[in-house]
């Protein structure tokens, strides 16, 4: 059974099968020819452009025209360079399903809406289209947007995007919301988290190559930092842990990687890190004038809400509070204040 493409009256299209069913005495291009089908009279005695359905074999996919579309005379070599004229920018696969679907019909713009239904089309263009048929995009306008993505990232370093094709497509059309992320959009969000992360890239590569003797480029980190997936390919998801330890480092704290990635698992965030590690010591020394030692493990297990931790970090938080004039009504004693809250 194929189903061929049937020329009416003014040039109007349809397709039918022309091997009639089991049951059925006539083929549904013959009821066609012969004005049987309602709704479809004008095509009575219509002429037959040619087989629609594909047999593969040979270049271009496979496809080769059948007799009656070779006697119309087009051939694949043409119907690529029409291709190539009017749409260079697309996939080799996507030209050779457009060149095959000129060959049949000799029309640019059917042979465009023939291409958009191929798979090849629809393995790089399909998340254009609407559920109601229509695009939300042309094609060259969205390799345009996924173009400039690509730019922005190679500004900062970033040069392989093949994690990041699948985002770049989902941004490109909206994650179906029909608000595409402009390319004004993404260069602004990109310079954002870059001025927020560009400072660890360097202790980040620096604990990389000390812990697996790996030279890691700053893209390479920049593109872990903001995509899970690379960060993931990155020694299962290390770099985030070095992360963090890249924000005690860089203020002269030293740990273990499995006390970082212990904290990581508990939950203890790049920003909330920060915090912690910049104020450390202020707070460490505070607790030494009033003679307590608080050290830095007490404080990060404070960050990540381990109770024991928490109630003497605000012990001692409420000790500094009421050192000023003793005003509890504590007593001195060498220099350290008692009376207070006990440990």
């Amino acid at each position: 059974m194929a189903q061929v493409v049937v020329i009416g009256p003014g040039g109007a299209r349809t397709t039918a099968n022309d091997t009639a069913r089991p049951g059925e005495s006539e083929s549904e291009l013959e009821r066609l020819l012969s004005g049987k089908i309602p709704g479809r009279e004008g095509f009575a005695g219509a002429s037959v452009q040619g087989v629609r359905d594909e047999t593969y074999a040979g270049d271009y996919g496979g496809y080769q025209p059948t007799a009656s579309e070779s006697n119309n005379g087009r051939t694949l070599s043409q119907g690529l360079d029409v291709a190539k004229g009017m749409m260079s920018f697309l996939p080799e696969a996507v030209l050779q399903e457009y060149a095959k679907a000129w060959v049949k019909t000799g029309d640019k713009d059917v042979a465009v809406g023939l291409t958009r239904q191929t798979k090849a089309w629809k393995d790089n263009f399909g998340k254009l289209m609407r559920d109601d048929g229509t695009l939300i995009m042309s094609e060259i306008s969205f390799m345009g947007v996924k173009a400039s993505y690509k730019q922005t990232l190679a500004e900062v370093g970033v040069t392989d995007f093949t994690d990041f094709e699948d985002e770049f497509t989902d941004m490109a059309v909206g994650y179906n919301t029909g608000d595409p992320v402009s390319a004004e959009e993404f260069q602004a969000r990109i310079d954002l988290v870059y001025a927020g992360v560009k400072n660890q890239i360097p202790e980040v590569e620096k604990l990389f190559k000390e812990r697996y003797n790996i030279p890691l480029d700053s893209g390479t980190v920049f593109a872990a930092l903001i995509n899970p997936k690379i960060q993931d390919k990155i020694l299962e998801g290390d770099i985030a842990t070095l992360q963090l330890q890249a924000q005690a480092t860089s203020r002269g704290f030293t740990g273990t990687f499995q006390n970082f990635e212990r904290l990581r698992k508990l939950g203890l965030g790049v920003d909330k890190a920060g915090e912690l590690y910049r104020t450390a010591g202020a707070m460490m020394q505070q607790a030494k004038t009033i003679g307590r030692e608080l050290d830095l493990s007490t404080l990060e297990d404070y960050a990540v809400g381990d109770i024991t931790a928490a109630k003497r970090v605000q012990r001692i938080q409420s000790e500094l509070a009421s050192t000023q004039g003793v005003q509890l009504g504590a007593a001195k004693k060498d220099k350290q204040i008692t009376g207070l809250i006990a440990d």
